[in-house]
This record gives structure tokens, sequence and C-alpha cells, in this order.
């Protein structure tokens, strides 16, 4: 039963024993996979068995998914584990065994990304440095630094004392340290190879080193205990700049000490036209063959470029294109407007709000919380900004379940007894209301109701009131920040969780996965696609292909490509359209 809505690829797939890297072009199932390849494995495991599977995704997007897909085909998701990489980490290695690190075994908390965010910007000041000056905050396998210029190791080693000082760990310590513990206690190692049938890494070629060596590392020390699953596509490796690394076969057999590893491909297309799938195909850099295959295989769509346009009436061409896909009859959720720059998207929705006012936007890509996601209040905030729904029932009952663990780790303590079970935490949370409109308000009214009927005083534990402070200084900070141009009531705040109901306005790194029937993609300029910081590290056309690649391949059937002119950059200079959309030849349509 688990096979039957398979194709063949996929079933190969799903049933290949030992360690797969499979390669899946867009619109080929990928996650279907994934959730195939998870239950069938569940499925295997003997009854009584302690093992675990682990989904390992790149965004909490995708792990929420893959656990509402489980749900949905009634799989018991029980002995299946799926978080981001960095979740991983933090579970499996730094919470249990930070008591054998020196730096970790007097406790620590996990550093907030606006707080280190400013922290870098306040030492670059200090370091005579601009701001658009890039610092590599990652590490290398020793411990040293990436970054390998002087003046910016000098910033990081300030940078880090003052996390050492507050007890604070970012994301990059996160991974340093994981893979430390390992390498110094072999017997972790083998504790994880022991409890993981299989680890399932979705988006590989985004992972940075230091999880290839973690990964890798349990592997090879299970010989033959724990199997590796990568999933991905080289083609869509976006992330570079962040310290993706897409690893090549001959690399990852290396990883794993020549252990070997089946190569599988996933190159039947559920999703575009063949006509849009030819087009985004002159951005590839490897030479795989896709073939549409869904409903919409041979359907003509649209792909039109528009590099004549003036900026100042960029929302008026956008307007024009959204009014005549939803006159042909496309769903306002089916059509998506990517914008280069995260910054631009409130600003955006709100001309095109004003432009089309009987039209719905969503333009929840901008969040007013900081990403901080282990910070107990913004676990708190989320199970407050998500509406009852039986849809996501299942990752409330999560988040409920995380979140009396979590106060109880923080504070010794249980809830009163009624509110340590997760259905009855859910009732209290679903029954609390509040009338304040502004956002923070809000929370505050919810926080505060909540703990009275939980019977917690966090004013006497002072994680919970450093944290705390955290979560709402972040909220005041994005607000009161000009390039953020987050709205401040409660209803702005709540969008960032609803499901997408209107047309998506976001970037194509928050769209990545996603797919539209209508995609209409402005900015396509060098500078933007790709951005300064890649054409300044020598590495532009190839990210500049990748970026385009993603965007084309979300559209189902039209694609609008818009390179504006009026842009320039902070000295004056014209933008022009990127020089890989402008090599393409094609017969463009016209609307």
């Amino acid at each position: 039963m688990i096979l039957d809505k398979l194709n063949d690829e996929q079933k190969i797939a799903v049933q290949q024993d030992g360690n797969v890297l499979l390669t899946a072009c867009p619109g080929s199932g990928k996650t279907r996979v994934i959730i195939h390849k998870l239950a069938y494995e569940v499925s295997k495991l003997e009854t009584g068995s302690k093992k675990r599977i682990a989904a390992v995704t790149f965004t909490v997007r995708a792990s929420e998914e893959i656990f509402r897909r489980l749900n949905a085909l009634g799989i018991n998701s029980e002995r299946i584990w799926s978080g981001t990489l960095h979740s991983f980490c933090l579970v499996w290695i730094i919470k249990p065994y930070s008591c054998y690190l020196p730096e970790l075994k007097n406790g620590f908390s996990i550093a907030d990304e606006t707080f280190c965010s400013d922290l870098i910007s306040n030492l670059k000041e200090k370091y005579e440095l601009q701001q658009i000056d890039p610092v590599n905050l990652r590490f290398n396998r020793d411990g040293s630094f990436v970054e390998p210029k002087s003046v910016q190791k000098k910033l990081l080693e300030e940078y880090h004392e003052i996390l050492k000082q507050k007890k604070l760990i970012d994301f990059e310590l996160l991974l340093y340290y994981s893979y430390r513990i390992l390498i110094m206690y072999p017997k972790i190692q083998r504790t994880l190879s022991n409890l993981f049938k299989l680890i399932c890494v979705d988006e590989y070629q985004d992972t940075q080193d230091l999880l290839y060596a973690i990964f890798s590392t349990i592997i090879k020390s299970g010989n033959g205990n724990t199997s590796l699953f990568l999933v991905g596509d080289t083609d869509q490796a976006i992330y570079a700049s962040l310290g993706g690394v897409a690893k090549s076969m001959d690399e990852i057999k290396a990883e794993l000490n020549g252990m070997p590893i089946t190569p599988l491909t996933l190159t039947g297309n559920y999703r575009s036209s063949q006509r849009v799938i030819d087009f985004y195909r002159h951005f590839q850099t490897q030479s795989i063959e896709i073939e549409a295959v869904g409903n919409n295989a041979a359907t003509e769509g649209l792909i039109t470029l528009n590099n004549t346009i003036h900026s100042s009436k960029i929302v008026d061409e956008i307007a024009r294109l959204i009014q005549n896909s939803l006159d042909n009859g496309i769903p306002e959720d089916e059509i998506c407007v990517l914008v280069p720059q995260w910054w631009l998207i409130t600003s955006v929705s709100k001309k095109l709000r004003a432009t089309l006012p009987d039209v719905n936007f969503d333009a929840s890509g901008l969040a007013p919380m900081s990403r901080n996601r282990e910070n107990i209040w913004y676990k708190l905030s989320r199970l407050f900004l998500t509406e009852p729904n039986p849809k996501i029932y299942s990752s409330r009952y999560r988040w409920a379940n995380e979140l009396i663990e979590n106060f109880r780790v923080i504070t010794s303590t249980e809830f009163v007894e009624k509110y340590r079970i997760e259905r009855n935490l859910l009732r209290l949370i679903n029954s609390i209301k509040s009338e304040e409109t502004e956002g923070i308000d809000y929370l505050i009214d919810c926080f505060d109701q909540f703990l009275i009927a939980v019977e917690i005083d966090y004013t006497k534990y002072p994680q919970l009131v450093e944290n705390r402070k955290l979560f709402f200084d972040n909220i005041e900070s994005r607000l009161n920040d000009p390039d953020f141009k987050v709205p401040s009531d409660i209803q702005s705040f709540k969008s960032f969780y609803r499901e997408m109901t209107g047309v998506i306005i976001n970037t194509c790194v928050g769209v990545k996965g996603e797919e539209f029937e209508t995609v209409i993609a402005y900015g396509l300029l060098h500078g933007y696609i790709p951005h300064w910081n890649e054409i300044f590290s020598g590495n532009a056309s190839d990210a500049s292909k990748k970026l385009m690649y993603v965007i084309c391949s979300r559209a189902k059937t039209n694609l609008h490509l818009i390179s504006e002119t009026g842009r320039t950059t902070r000295q004056g200079d014209a933008l022009t359209i990127t020089p890989e959309l402008a090599s393409k030849v094609f017969k463009y349509d016209e609307i």
C-alpha cells in the first residue's frame, strides 16, 4: 500500500537499501519520496525496537510538511524524528551531551539571530569595516575560522568572547561543538548510530561542510547500522554564500570512507509544462533530462520577458499580469510574485493592495518575530498565533509537548497537573482571549494569562526572564527598523503562520519547494540576481544560474520575468539585466 501511488523511479528510491544519493529535479515528487521512504522504513522496524528514523530538513516548514503528510497517510510518526539540521544537532547531541564540553557544562542558551546580527554590526563599526563587508562566521573542522581576512578574524575573536561571557552559542558554534563532541567521544557516535536506522537529509546540496562531517561520523561508526538517504538537486544549490556545499558523489564517498552509496535520479516532472521546463533547463549546470509527465505537460502557457519597463511603473505592470491570470481563471493562491530582496516584501504588498483592492495578498514571508525557534517564548507565541485547525492539530500537539518539556527543563518544576497533558494545554491556549490589537500587547496579555493558569512565576527563573526580554526586544527592533517595515497589528503577526490564501509575495528563497500556476519575478538584475556578495566572491555566473533555475522552476504554466530599468547602485551606476537571462535566446510571448 505504501508504494501504490509511486512511479517506477520513486519506488526504486523508496525500496533501495543502504546509502543513497537521490538527485531529484524540480517537481519530481521529492517530498513524496521522502514521506514514503520514512513510512517504508518505519514499517520494517521490529515491534518493541527502540530504533528511530530521522528526517532532517532545511526549513521548519519542510519538517512540518513531513508530519502533515505522514498523518494524512495514516502513518504512525511516533518513531520518526523530523527537524532542521541545527535542531538535529541541538536535540540529539548538544542537549544530552553538553556536559562533556568545558564551554557548555555550566549552561548555555542559543543566541538570538537578531542579537548576533546587531553585535556583528556594532563590531564592524569598531573595526572600521563597512556594513556591507561580509564576515564569515563558519568554522573549519579543526575549529579555525573559515574567514580568511585578518581584520574580520579579530572581529570574530571579540564576537565569540562576548558570546562566551553571556553563555551563548550561535548556530555556527552549535555545529562545531556537535562535531567536537562526536570526535572526542566515539561512544556517542555509536549511541546515535544504534538509535537511528536511517538518516534522511533533504536539500543536501545546501548542507554545510560541518554537517556532512557530523552525519558521516555517525554513519561510519555504525558499520552499516545506519543508512544515509541524501535527497536534493545541485542545480538548486542557492545557499553557497551561507556555507551550503553541493558535494559530488566522489566527495560523499570519501566522507563515508569508501562505504557504498547508490546514485539514483528522479527525472519525471509533475509540476511544470514541457515548455517551462525547456526554458529553465538553459540555467542547468548539470545536463539531466527532465520530462513533463503531469496533466499540464503539453500546455503552451505564457512565458514573457519585460526588460524595458521603468522601476517606477513596476507595481502597475505586476498588477496587470496578476489581473491577466485572474481573468483566465487562475486562483489567487496559484499566483506568486517573487521579489529580488526580502526588504521589498512589505512595500510591494502595500502598493499592490492599493492597486488591486479586490484581490487578496499573502505577504507572510516577512516575520515580525525573530527566527530563533529555540527561544521558549517563540514556541509559546507560535501556539497563540495559530488558529485551531484539524490540518495542523498534530503540529500544535507536538509544539505543546515541546513546551511542557522545555518549561520542565528550564524551571526544574512542572505545570499544574492538569496542564501536563498536551490536549489540556491546547484547550487552555485556545480558550485564552485578548482584546489587545497590537501584536506585542496581545502576546504579553496571552503569556501572562497562560502563566497564571499553569502556575509558573517566570520572574523566578533568570533564563526565562532573559529569553522573554530577547524575544520582545527583537520584535521591537524589527518593528522599528525601516528596512523591515513590518506591520505591528496582531492580525499581521498571525498572518505569518496562516495558510497561504491570496496572491503570494515572497523571495525565491522563501518559496523554495513551492509551486504556482503563474510566477511573476521582477528585479532580475545584476546585483540582485545574483547578490553583490556572490559577484564579489567571483561566483556570479554559477550563483545566477541557480537562482534563475529555482525562480523559473516554481512555475507550472505561466512565467513572467521582469528586468526593469531605472535601478542603480549606491554610486549611481545603472543595474542591468542578469547576464544569464540576457543570454537566453527565446521567442517570448506578448500580452
